[in-house]
């Protein structure tokens, strides 16, 4: 066909006369579901004579089977259709596929494009397709058959139930601004209006956006009812242990303590596994609880998306770093073919904090980052405070303490954070940021506000937030070794069985408050265990002290244990720790006289730097830091070229052929000085 061939199209059907047209125009309506005996009954055309007609659109190459062939004709039939009857024809369709036992999505998309309708038939079958489509991820679309079913019920209960699905689903699409629609549903609960889990459904919305006091009058409400809600009490409670611990004081009634049996949902047994190792560490059930939820298909419907998040954050603090993020990679490919933002986002935040304790600093940032732009809004909200204690402790951790600031002073934490699991990790970071910038008796305060909420709601484990580690640092920052040693006994007479990462950072705070000969072998069975859990920056920091221990102690592992512990801290993009490591000041000293006490190499290495002009010690400098010839060029606003030439003649004057042989140098002439 040339020219406009679907307006041939449309001109050769109504030359075949008004019982074609109105043929084509069904077969447009129907698309996938066409069969001969449903276009007859929609069409009103005989059987035999409906055949005929799609034998003839068959051979002028318009139909494909029973559908138009090219989705640009299905459009011009349909576009072409007065709306009247286009209406009245959609809903005969959807109701004829009803009857037929069509899928509800292949009903539902008919009556899109009919409107509001009130038959008995229709809400059930707008619902159910509005979880399929939310099952497929397909959750916009479920969102719009919720939006026609709260206005097709006269049943103000049904319409209540497809409003708390409704809420949810927006949580789902856009989560930092669904508090409204939870909000909304407070009074008709507490009128006994809409009851059961859609009622806990819209308490738990509140309780992610922080709305505790509604939040508790809903669960108050739903716990004081006649009907046996056990179960999804008990999971509530599970959610509340695991979330908000610091709210389960205020409720009117215990919540029902139950078992999480392995045919419950994943959800139950996702949060019942992380309420758990908050409680009591590396538990070993817990554990293979929460494996559990990610056994099985990888092709996770939506729906298993919502104990994902939870069970990735029960390996996270049961120190299961490797396998933790083994399933994040595996849940990042899946959760693509899922339009829904918020699980999403939750999980990427999850992933953020792996990034951060497997000293993954800049994949933390990147990570944290995207999560915290899907999950901010106008107020704070449970997750998107998560997100943001990762990038604060890793800006810390990389020595970004403007950055890390700017994040903390961007708005005041409301109280109800700190009934939360994430304003422990608010807290925790916020004191790491304080010790790094020398504000020790604010980092003093908010580690031991830590711990007085840790312990009164019993989730004081460490590998939550380790704030006893983090006051022994703070004391002995201020010259209190005993209150230090203190602090650190005390964390090493809990159990922590399991929880490596945690184990290593404790002998390492071990260490530091030891004689200094007593430290090396402590802080040797510190890194063993940190490198073992994959936690490379806490590995690093304790390499560094370390290599100071040897140093005091003139033990000629120094050198060496710096590099090392420079490399690793290289990697993590910790550059404070590198600057730490490899002093920025070593151009100042780089033509020192040698010590009476140094070797031949090392007065080699000072006499070789003493060569170098001013322009090739500042290259030098930064090229035994790490950074590549294009960052050296950028720094010092010269070409890449220039950074080459520079290079070269360092290596020449020096006698080395590469950038290890000139680290070696730069370690040499540092700690000699030092």
């Amino acid at each position: 066909m040339t020219g406009h061939p679907y307006q041939a199209v449309l001109a050769y059907l109504h030359r075949l006369g008004p019982r074609a047209v109105r043929l084509a125009r069904c077969v447009a309506l129907l698309d996938e579901a066409t069969t001969p005996l449903l276009l007859s009954r929609l069409s009103g055309i005989d059987t035999e004579l409906s055949k005929r007609y799609l034998r003839l659109f068959t051979g002028l190459g318009v139909l494909e089977g029973a559908r138009l062939r090219h989705a640009g004709v299905r459009q011009a039939v349909l576009g072409e259709m007065p709306h009247g009857e286009a209406t009245q024809q959609r809903y005969r369709a959807a109701r004829l596929l009803n009857e037929g036992g069509a899928p509800p999505q292949a009903v539902a998309m008919h009556l899109l494009g009919v409107g509001p309708l009130h038959d008995g038939w229709v809400l059930p079958v707008l619902q159910e397709a509005a979880a399929h489509a939310m099952e497929d991820g397909d959750v916009p679309q479920g969102i719009r058959y919720l939006e026609l079913a709260c206005e097709c019920s006269l049943d103000e209960g049904q319409r209540l139930s497809a409003k708390s699905l409704y809420a949810f689903g927006q949580w789902q699409l856009r989560p930092a601004e669904s508090a409204p629609h939870f909000r909304a549903l407070k009074g008709p609960i507490l009128e006994g209006k809409l009851t059961g889990t859609d009622a806990l459904w819209v308490a738990e919305g509140m309780l992610f956006h922080l709305d505790f006091d509604e939040a508790v009058e809903v669960v108050d409400h739903v716990n004081s009812g006649e009907a046996d809600m056990s179960t999804a009490l008990h999971s509530t409670r599970m959610l509340m242990a695991a979330e908000v611990p610091g709210l389960l004081e205020r409720l009117e009634h215990p919540l029902p303590a139950t078992t999480a049996p392995a045919t419950s949902h994943s959800e139950l047994r996702a949060r019942h596994a992380l309420a758990l190792i908050l409680e009591n560490g590396a538990d070993k059930y817990a554990i293979a609880l929460a494996d559990q939820v990610f056994q099985g298909s990888q092709n996770w419907p939506t729906s298993k998306l919502s104990g994902l998040p939870k069970a990735l954050l029960a390996l996270c603090y049961a120190d299961q770093l490797d396998t933790a993020a083994a399933w994040y990679d595996l849940l990042a490919a899946e959760v693509e073919r899922h339009d829904a933002p918020g699980w999403w986002a939750q999980i990427e935040s999850v992933g953020a904090l792996l990034a951060l304790r497997r000293g993954r600093l800049a994949d933390a940032v990147r990570q944290a980052e995207t999560a915290h732009a899907r999950l901010s809004g106008p107020r704070w909200n449970v997750s998107s405070a998560l997100a943001l204690t990762v990038l604060v402790e890793a800006h810390t951790a990389m020595g970004n303490h403007q950055t890390a600031a700017k994040y903390l002073e961007t708005s005041e934490p409301p109280p109800a954070l700190f009934l939360t699991r994430a304003g422990l990790h608010y807290l925790y970071a916020r004191g790491r940021h304080h010790l790094a910038t020398g504000n020790t008796y604010l980092a003093l305060s908010d580690f031991q506000e830590c711990g007085t909420l840790m312990r009164r709601w019993n989730i004081d484990t460490p590998s939550l937030a380790p704030w006893r580690l983090g006051e022994a640092e703070v004391w002995l920052r201020l010259g209190d070794q005993k209150q230090a040693a203190r602090l650190v006994e005390k964390q090493l007479a809990n159990p922590d069985a399991g929880l490596t990462r945690s184990r290593g950072m404790t002998l390492h705070a071990l260490a530091l408050v030891q004689a200094t000969a007593k430290q090396p072998p402590i802080l040797r069975d510190a890194f063993r265990l940190l490198e073992a859990a994959g936690a490379r920056y806490e590995a690093a920091r304790v390499l560094a002290d370390l290599s100071r221990a040897y140093q005091q102690l003139g033990d000629k592992q120094a050198r060496p244990t710096a590099r090392r512990a420079w490399r690793l801290a290289k990697s993590c993009q910790a550059e404070s720790l590198c600057q730490a490591l490899l002093p920025t000041s070593i151009p100042q000293n780089m033509d020192t006289k040698p010590s009476e006490g140094s070797c031949g190499a090392d007065r080699a290495g000072q006499d070789s730097f003493g060569t170098l002009s001013e322009s090739e010690r500042r290259v030098a400098t930064l090229a035994a830091q790490g950074y590549a010839n294009r960052e050296i060029a950028e720094r010092l606003f010269i070409t890449v070229s220039t950074v080459e030439q520079h290079l070269t003649r360092v290596y020449r004057k020096m006698g080395i052929r590469n950038r290890e042989q000139l680290l070696q140098r730069a370690h040499a002439v540092s700690y000699e000085s030092v």
